[in-house]
Protein backbone atom coordinates (compact mmCIF):
# COMPACT_ATOMS: atom_id res chain seq x y z
CA UNK A 1 0.00 0.00 0.00
CA UNK A 2 2.64 2.50 0.60
CA UNK A 3 4.72 1.10 -2.48
CA UNK A 4 1.43 2.64 -4.21
CA UNK A 5 1.25 5.90 -2.34
CA UNK A 6 3.99 6.49 -3.59
CA UNK A 7 3.61 5.55 -7.22
CA UNK A 8 0.68 8.42 -7.22
CA UNK A 9 2.59 10.61 -5.33
CA UNK A 10 5.70 10.15 -8.42
CA UNK A 11 3.06 10.47 -10.64
CA UNK A 12 1.75 14.13 -9.69
CA UNK A 13 5.09 15.85 -9.24
CA UNK A 14 5.81 14.42 -12.21
CA UNK A 15 3.42 16.20 -13.62
CA UNK A 16 3.54 19.14 -11.59
CA UNK A 17 7.36 19.33 -12.73
CA UNK A 18 6.16 18.63 -16.33
CA UNK A 19 3.94 21.66 -16.14
CA UNK A 20 6.39 24.08 -14.17
CA UNK A 21 9.06 23.41 -17.13
CA UNK A 22 6.60 24.21 -19.91
CA UNK A 23 5.54 27.42 -18.37
CA UNK A 24 9.28 28.28 -18.03
CA UNK A 25 10.15 27.48 -21.53
CA UNK A 26 7.01 29.72 -22.37
CA UNK A 27 8.39 32.23 -20.33
CA UNK A 28 11.93 31.79 -21.75
CA UNK A 29 10.60 32.61 -25.41
CA UNK A 30 8.63 35.01 -24.81
CA UNK A 31 11.63 36.81 -23.25
CA UNK A 32 13.28 36.08 -26.04
CA UNK A 33 10.43 36.78 -28.28
CA UNK A 34 9.97 33.61 -30.09
CA UNK A 35 6.76 33.36 -28.83
CA UNK A 36 5.26 35.40 -31.41
CA UNK A 37 7.20 33.57 -34.15
CA UNK A 38 5.58 30.29 -32.66
CA UNK A 39 2.13 31.94 -32.67
CA UNK A 40 2.69 32.91 -36.19
CA UNK A 41 3.59 29.77 -37.05
CA UNK A 42 0.69 27.84 -35.53
CA UNK A 43 -2.10 30.21 -36.80
CA UNK A 44 -0.08 29.40 -40.20
CA UNK A 45 -0.58 25.31 -39.91
CA UNK A 46 -4.04 26.17 -38.79
CA UNK A 47 -5.32 28.13 -40.96
CA UNK A 48 -6.35 25.66 -43.61
CA UNK A 49 -8.18 23.75 -41.23
CA UNK A 50 -9.90 27.01 -39.85
CA UNK A 51 -10.54 27.43 -43.71
CA UNK A 52 -11.82 24.13 -44.10
CA UNK A 53 -14.38 24.18 -41.38
CA UNK A 54 -15.54 27.52 -42.12
CA UNK A 55 -15.84 26.38 -45.55
CA UNK A 56 -18.00 23.36 -44.26
CA UNK A 57 -20.33 25.59 -42.26
CA UNK A 58 -21.21 28.17 -44.62
CA UNK A 59 -24.26 25.65 -46.20
CA UNK A 60 -25.45 25.47 -42.72
CA UNK A 61 -25.12 28.73 -42.10
CA UNK A 62 -26.72 30.06 -45.27
CA UNK A 63 -29.62 27.33 -44.80
CA UNK A 64 -30.28 29.03 -41.21
CA UNK A 65 -30.47 32.45 -43.05
CA UNK A 66 -32.68 31.02 -45.62
CA UNK A 67 -35.18 29.25 -43.33
CA UNK A 68 -35.48 32.71 -41.46
CA UNK A 69 -36.06 34.98 -44.58
CA UNK A 70 -38.30 31.85 -45.77
CA UNK A 71 -40.05 31.98 -42.53
CA UNK A 72 -40.53 36.11 -42.95
CA UNK A 73 -41.49 35.77 -46.32
CA UNK A 74 -44.22 33.01 -45.29
CA UNK A 75 -45.54 35.68 -42.75
CA UNK A 76 -45.93 38.32 -45.18
CA UNK A 77 -47.20 36.53 -47.82
CA UNK A 78 -50.13 35.41 -45.92
CA UNK A 79 -51.12 39.28 -44.74
CA UNK A 80 -50.38 39.89 -48.36
CA UNK A 81 -52.80 37.20 -49.03
CA UNK A 82 -55.57 38.01 -46.47
CA UNK A 83 -55.43 41.73 -47.51
CA UNK A 84 -55.96 40.72 -51.13
CA UNK A 85 -58.84 38.83 -50.40
CA UNK A 86 -59.96 41.59 -48.28
CA UNK A 87 -59.92 44.07 -51.29
CA UNK A 88 -61.62 41.45 -53.75
CA UNK A 89 -64.40 40.99 -50.91
CA UNK A 90 -64.82 44.99 -50.71
CA UNK A 91 -65.01 44.94 -54.62
CA UNK A 92 -67.44 42.02 -55.21
CA UNK A 93 -69.66 43.72 -52.09
CA UNK A 94 -69.72 47.27 -54.50
CA UNK A 95 -70.14 45.26 -57.78
CA UNK A 96 -73.37 43.73 -56.04
CA UNK A 97 -74.43 46.59 -54.52
CA UNK A 98 -73.83 48.44 -58.04
CA UNK A 99 -75.73 45.74 -59.71
CA UNK A 100 -78.58 46.04 -57.07
CA UNK A 101 -79.07 49.79 -57.72
CA UNK A 102 -78.93 49.73 -61.65
CA UNK A 103 -81.98 46.68 -61.42
CA UNK A 104 -83.63 48.71 -58.67
CA UNK A 105 -83.55 52.18 -61.04
CA UNK A 106 -85.18 50.13 -64.31
CA UNK A 107 -88.12 48.81 -61.61
CA UNK A 108 -88.58 52.39 -60.61
CA UNK A 109 -88.37 53.41 -64.96
CA UNK A 110 -91.01 51.10 -65.75
CA UNK A 111 -93.12 52.05 -62.08
CA UNK A 112 -93.23 55.71 -63.05
CA UNK A 113 -94.14 54.59 -67.06
CA UNK A 114 -97.01 52.43 -66.27
CA UNK A 115 -100.35 53.35 -65.26
CA UNK A 116 -100.95 50.45 -63.00
CA UNK A 117 -100.05 50.01 -58.94
CA UNK A 118 -96.68 48.21 -58.99
CA UNK A 119 -95.21 46.72 -56.12
CA UNK A 120 -91.10 45.55 -55.91
CA UNK A 121 -90.25 42.76 -55.10
CA UNK A 122 -86.61 40.18 -54.37
CA UNK A 123 -86.50 36.55 -55.46
CA UNK A 124 -85.30 34.21 -52.49
CA UNK A 125 -85.89 31.34 -53.85
CA UNK A 126 -86.03 29.36 -57.45
CA UNK A 127 -86.45 25.86 -58.60
CA UNK A 128 -82.86 24.69 -59.71
CA UNK A 129 -84.43 20.94 -60.76
CA UNK A 130 -85.58 22.23 -63.98
CA UNK A 131 -88.52 20.26 -63.68
CA UNK A 132 -90.69 23.10 -62.60
CA UNK A 133 -89.81 27.05 -63.42
CA UNK A 134 -91.49 28.43 -60.07
CA UNK A 135 -89.95 31.26 -58.26
CA UNK A 136 -90.58 32.96 -54.70
CA UNK A 137 -90.25 36.51 -53.63
CA UNK A 138 -90.58 38.56 -50.50
CA UNK A 139 -93.94 40.54 -50.96
CA UNK A 140 -97.13 38.04 -49.47
CA UNK A 141 -100.56 38.62 -48.47
CA UNK A 142 -99.69 41.21 -45.98
CA UNK A 143 -98.45 43.59 -49.21
CA UNK A 144 -102.07 43.05 -51.18
CA UNK A 145 -100.65 40.36 -53.40
CA UNK A 146 -103.41 37.90 -54.70
CA UNK A 147 -103.08 34.27 -56.71
CA UNK A 148 -103.63 35.24 -60.28
CA UNK A 149 -101.73 38.65 -60.57
CA UNK A 150 -98.96 39.72 -63.52
CA UNK A 151 -95.58 39.48 -62.14
CA UNK A 152 -93.12 41.97 -64.02
CA UNK A 153 -89.53 41.91 -65.47
CA UNK A 154 -87.50 45.14 -65.27
CA UNK A 155 -88.00 46.10 -68.54
CA UNK A 156 -92.00 46.04 -68.53
CA UNK A 157 -92.10 42.58 -70.03
CA UNK A 158 -94.42 39.37 -68.39
CA UNK A 159 -92.76 37.01 -66.52
CA UNK A 160 -95.60 34.65 -64.82
CA UNK A 161 -98.30 35.30 -62.30
CA UNK A 162 -98.72 34.81 -58.47
CA UNK A 163 -99.52 31.23 -57.89
CA UNK A 164 -99.60 31.17 -53.84
CA UNK A 165 -99.24 33.65 -51.16
CA UNK A 166 -98.48 33.05 -47.64
CA UNK A 167 -98.54 36.05 -45.39
CA UNK A 168 -95.36 37.40 -46.36
CA UNK A 169 -93.80 35.13 -49.29
CA UNK A 170 -95.41 34.19 -52.58
CA UNK A 171 -94.58 31.96 -55.00
CA UNK A 172 -94.59 33.00 -59.21
CA UNK A 173 -95.04 29.96 -61.81
CA UNK A 174 -92.95 32.02 -64.47
CA UNK A 175 -94.75 31.65 -68.04
CA UNK A 176 -92.10 28.96 -69.28
CA UNK A 177 -93.65 26.12 -66.62
CA UNK A 178 -95.05 23.26 -68.51
CA UNK A 179 -98.38 24.25 -66.39
CA UNK A 180 -98.28 27.37 -67.87
CA UNK A 181 -101.31 29.18 -70.00
CA UNK A 182 -101.76 32.53 -71.28
CA UNK A 183 -103.37 33.96 -73.61
CA UNK A 184 -101.49 36.53 -76.37
CA UNK A 185 -101.76 38.22 -79.29
CA UNK A 186 -99.76 38.05 -82.31
CA UNK A 187 -98.37 41.80 -82.67
CA UNK A 188 -99.21 42.20 -86.43
CA UNK A 189 -101.99 39.93 -87.23
CA UNK A 190 -103.76 40.38 -83.91
CA UNK A 191 -104.27 36.76 -83.66
CA UNK A 192 -105.20 35.80 -80.42
CA UNK A 193 -103.54 31.74 -79.19
CA UNK A 194 -102.44 30.49 -76.03
CA UNK A 195 -98.77 30.44 -75.02
CA UNK A 196 -98.26 27.47 -73.11
CA UNK A 197 -94.40 26.66 -71.40
CA UNK A 198 -92.33 23.54 -72.54
CA UNK A 199 -89.71 22.07 -71.13
CA UNK A 200 -86.94 23.67 -72.80
CA UNK A 201 -87.69 27.39 -71.25
CA UNK A 202 -89.41 28.52 -73.91
CA UNK A 203 -93.37 29.07 -75.08
CA UNK A 204 -95.33 27.49 -77.62
CA UNK A 205 -98.11 28.29 -79.37
CA UNK A 206 -100.42 26.86 -82.72
CA UNK A 207 -101.74 30.28 -84.81
CA UNK A 208 -104.05 29.70 -88.14
CA UNK A 209 -101.48 29.41 -90.90
CA UNK A 210 -103.06 32.90 -92.44
CA UNK A 211 -101.54 34.86 -89.99
CA UNK A 212 -97.93 35.52 -91.86
CA UNK A 213 -95.31 34.54 -89.11
CA UNK A 214 -91.67 35.78 -89.52
CA UNK A 215 -88.62 36.07 -87.01
CA UNK A 216 -88.50 38.17 -84.38
CA UNK A 217 -92.78 39.03 -84.40
CA UNK A 218 -93.66 40.28 -81.04
CA UNK A 219 -96.73 38.31 -79.05
CA UNK A 220 -98.37 40.54 -75.83
CA UNK A 221 -100.92 39.90 -73.70
CA UNK A 222 -104.41 39.76 -75.25
CA UNK A 223 -106.12 41.34 -71.92
CA UNK A 224 -109.09 39.26 -72.45
CA UNK A 225 -108.79 36.53 -70.03
CA UNK A 226 -109.53 39.06 -67.25
CA UNK A 227 -106.78 38.31 -65.42
CA UNK A 228 -103.74 39.86 -67.35
CA UNK A 229 -103.47 43.73 -68.49
CA UNK A 230 -103.29 43.66 -72.47
CA UNK A 231 -100.08 45.10 -74.37
CA UNK A 232 -97.36 42.98 -71.88
CA UNK A 233 -94.56 41.95 -74.07
CA UNK A 234 -94.32 37.90 -73.67
CA UNK A 235 -91.74 36.65 -76.09
CA UNK A 236 -90.75 36.98 -79.70
CA UNK A 237 -90.60 34.60 -82.50
CA UNK A 238 -87.61 31.74 -82.85
CA UNK A 239 -88.99 29.31 -84.72
CA UNK A 240 -91.98 28.49 -86.74
CA UNK A 241 -92.84 25.05 -88.30
CA UNK A 242 -95.67 24.00 -91.18
CA UNK A 243 -96.69 23.95 -94.39
CA UNK A 244 -99.87 25.22 -96.31
CA UNK A 245 -101.08 22.07 -96.07
CA UNK A 246 -101.29 22.36 -92.53
CA UNK A 247 -104.67 24.45 -90.64
CA UNK A 248 -101.92 25.68 -87.96
CA UNK A 249 -98.41 26.81 -87.70
CA UNK A 250 -96.81 25.76 -84.83
CA UNK A 251 -94.57 28.54 -83.24
CA UNK A 252 -91.66 28.51 -80.71
CA UNK A 253 -91.97 32.00 -78.65
CA UNK A 254 -88.27 32.82 -76.61
CA UNK A 255 -89.11 34.73 -73.42
CA UNK A 256 -87.98 38.24 -73.54
CA UNK A 257 -86.82 38.62 -70.18
CA UNK A 258 -84.00 36.32 -68.85
CA UNK A 259 -86.04 34.40 -66.44
CA UNK A 260 -82.84 32.62 -65.30
CA UNK A 261 -81.49 35.75 -63.51
CA UNK A 262 -84.54 37.44 -62.06
CA UNK A 263 -83.23 39.50 -58.92
CA UNK A 264 -85.76 41.60 -58.50
CA UNK A 265 -89.40 41.84 -60.13
CA UNK A 266 -92.59 43.90 -59.91
CA UNK A 267 -95.85 42.83 -59.03
CA UNK A 268 -98.93 44.92 -60.47
CA UNK A 269 -101.67 45.06 -58.10
CA UNK A 270 -104.19 46.81 -60.25
CA UNK A 271 -105.16 48.57 -63.10
CA UNK A 272 -104.69 52.60 -62.35
CA UNK A 273 -107.74 54.71 -61.30
CA UNK A 274 -106.94 56.72 -64.79
CA UNK A 275 -108.46 54.58 -66.89
CA UNK A 276 -112.34 54.54 -64.93
CA UNK A 277 -111.81 58.36 -64.84
CA UNK A 278 -111.67 58.41 -68.59
CA UNK A 279 -114.49 55.83 -68.50
CA UNK A 280 -116.84 58.00 -66.07
CA UNK A 281 -115.64 60.68 -68.79
CA UNK A 282 -116.83 59.25 -71.80
CA UNK A 283 -120.27 58.16 -69.83
CA UNK A 284 -120.72 61.55 -69.14
CA UNK A 285 -119.80 63.20 -72.85
CA UNK A 286 -122.52 60.42 -73.74
CA UNK A 287 -125.34 61.40 -71.25
CA UNK A 288 -124.72 65.43 -72.83
CA UNK A 289 -124.49 64.56 -76.20
CA UNK A 290 -127.79 62.59 -76.10
CA UNK A 291 -129.60 65.65 -73.78
CA UNK A 292 -128.64 68.24 -76.24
Amino acid sequence: MIRGLLRLLGARIRWVIGIALLVAVLTLLGVIGWAATLEDSAATALNPVQRAFRQAGEPISNLIDDLRDFGRLNTENRALRLRIEQLEADNARLREEQIQVTARQALLEVQAETDAVTLTAYVTTRDLTGLRTIIGIDRGSNDGLRVGMPVLAAGGTLIGQILDVRPNTSFVRLITDPDSAVRVLHQPSRSEVVATGDTLGNLEVQIPWTSEVELGHLFVTSGLDGELPQGLPVGRVSAAEGTVQNAFRYVVLEPIAPLDQLEQVLVQISISPPELNDLSLSDADASDDGGS
